[in-house]
């Protein structure tokens, strides 16, 4: 047994004090004393030398002083609130009111919010507080706020096309220190909890789900939208893959938009159809940074997860002008990549050039440098002032195509260290030792080679950079066709170096053009509703569970009952 309005020791002081005070008062008695006196003058002194109650010498009437303890005893663990062991075996509520997709249809987002104002109330303002669980965790209201400002606080929020962020309010919650230790969170929504999540909270976290919802219908969804250089190997082209998830795959009819214009639907290809998904693909789009956006007809699923949009990549041919005492090597290698062509270099973006040559002296350079010259095997200039020189670092490598490379055996073979190192300069640069072009070394025999030189040019070009897919709540894939932008931090794509997860389907500010993400969750599409969570039962919720009630319906009717045996003169 817990109280809700007062702790355990203030309930046994109460009691005892209760037990202490009736006693006293039971020592109290009437005891009347006849005076004669001469005259009413002399009343109230008399009064005075005699009072009416005094102590009794011995205590009787036990059944008396029982009975009324009893009473009074009732009546204040009423006043205490007592709740049974089984409903309150936490400090502190965490109302989660889902506002992702998971719970977009209309009527399962009004039955999460009634059922949440309903559990509101019977819950103590101090030991709860209610959070909204969108593309991000918001709080509605804070421990000791009135729940009336709930419905001014939901007027601009409606569900966001996003995943859950129930996981990341987990997270906070298992902070050591940061909430009460026993604690309860309430899902009022569809939003799912996995097994692995709940596993690692700490054990005085339970999780209840508040709304009993009916098993979803399967509905239609897009739940894979990318996009891959065409497989016709036109370096200006793009091809489009997506894959449905709908309860009759065959049936199911994709309608594909570039720029606003329907696409024709002989141009969207059905690859096949397996488990419950429909693949299909659309070959050669024109790579002019075009919006591609595709929809499925759904009148069952969520809205939210019929249509998908990417932004296509800008690319082009790059014009790259050689010097003519390079190795023959760097020039198979932009021969034989569609994307790039040999060009004069008043028509180039890079040139490639040996160190101290004026070839191109304006252009971004490629440089080969004697290692004599040079401490570090690879040297990347950076024109950006602004630009962070650990960043540059830190990213180099994989933008470069520097990790495809042996550099354990080119340090082998060199006996000497390979390393990479930055530095800022008047227009982009990437100076690499001339010695490692040769045949004497690994470097041009292996798969890393084209690599290197191909990112390496694309960086020095400014190339922009694209993704395969951009997700709502998955991080960016690593970027294709271009090499990763070094500079200053991109507030949509970069946080501090860690991968970036857009938060909604939608365009992400901070790109130009902008990234545009689609939702693309399996999780939406299926309903899956995650591990089975015990339903919540709200404190003092039916007259059944209300304890307080029944003490004092009991206390009336022992009074009652004291009432009767003092009119029978069976106690005083």
């Amino acid at each position: 047994m817990t109280f809700a309005n007062l702790p355990l020791f203030g309930v046994l002081g109460g009691l005892a004090a209760l037990a202490a005070l009736l006693f006293v008062l039971q020592r109290l008695r009437t005891r009347h004393i006849e005076v004669t006196v001469p005259t009413t003058l002399f009343w109230l002194a008399a009064a005075r030398d005699a009072p009416v109650r005094v102590f009794w010498g011995r205590f009787r009437h036990w059944l008396a002083y029982l009975l009324i303890l009893l009473i009074c005893a009732l009546l204040w663990l009423a006043l205490a609130g007592p709740e049974a062991a089984s409903r309150r075996a936490v400090d502190f509520h965490v109302l989660f009111l889902d506002g992702s997709a998971h719970t977009a249809k209309p009527a399962d987002a009004e039955r999460a919010l009634s059922a949440l104002k309903a559990d509101l109330q019977s819950l103590p303002t101090d030991r709860r507080e209610v959070i909204w669980g969108g593309a991000f965790n918001l709080k509605l209201l804070r421990a000791g706020e009135d729940a009336l400002l709930l419905d001014q606080r939901l007027e601009s929020l409606t569900p966001d096309a996003a995943p859950s962020a129930l996981k990341d309010q987990l997270r906070l919650l298992s902070i050591p220190g940061a909430w009460p230790e026993r604690l309860e969170l309430v899902i009022y929504g569809r939003a799912p909890v996995d097994a692995e999540t709940l596993a690692g909270l700490p054990g005085g976290i339970r999780v209840t789900r508040g709304v009993d919802y009916p098993a979803p219908q399967t509905g239609a969804g897009i739940v894979a939208f990318g996009i891959a250089p065409a497989l016709s190997g036109d370096p200006l082209r793009v091809d489009a893959l997506m894959t449905v998830r709908a309860p009759s795959p065959a049936a199911t009819d994709v309608i594909v938009r570039l720029d606003d214009a329907p696409l024709a639907a002989a141009r969207v290809k059905r690859l096949e159809s397996e488990d419950g998904r429909a693949h299909f693909a659309v070959r050669d789009l024109p790579a002019a940074g075009g919006v591609l956006a595709a929809s499925v007809v759904d009148a069952q699923g969520s809205a939210l997860d019929n249509v998908a949009r990417l932004r296509l990549p800008t690319r082009r041919v790059l014009p790259v002008a050689l010097a003519p005492d390079v190795p023959v090597l760097i020039a198979d290698v932009i021969a034989a990549d569609a994307g790039m062509a040999s060009s004069d270099p008043a028509a180039a973006a890079v040139v490639v050039r040996r160190a101290g040559s004026d070839f191109g002296a304006e252009l971004p350079a490629l440089e080969l440098v004697p290692a004599a010259t040079q401490t570090d095997a690879f040297v990347i200039g950076y024109s950006d002032q602004d630009a962070h020189a650990e960043r540059v670092l830190r990213a180099g490598a994989e933008a470069l195509g520097l990790d495809q490379i042996d550099a354990v055996g080119l340090a082998s073979t060199l006996q000497r260290q390979v390393s990479v190192a930055v530095e800022p300069a008047v227009r982009r640069r990437v100076a690499v030792w001339e010695e490692l072009f040769s045949a004497e070394y690994n470097l041009t025999d292996s798969r890393g080679f084209p690599v290197f030189v191909a990112r390496a040019l694309r960086y020095l070009a400014a190339d922009p950079v694209w993704h395969s897919y951009v997700a709502a709540g998955k991080p960016l894939p690593t970027a294709v066709g271009g090499a990763p932008w070094l500079g200053r931090p991109e507030p949509a794509v970069d946080l501090l170096g860690a991968q970036f997860a857009p938060a909604r389907a939608g365009e992400l500010s901070g790109q130009a053009p902008a990234l545009i993400a689609a939702l693309l969750s399996e999780d939406v599409t299926s309903g899956r509703p995650g591990v089975e969570l015990p339903a919540y039962t709200a404190p003092g919720g039916g007259a059944a569970q209300d304890i307080a009630a029944w003490l004092a319906l009991l206390a009336l009717a022992l009074l009652v009952g004291e009432w009767v045996l003092h009119q029978r003169g069976l106690i005083p």
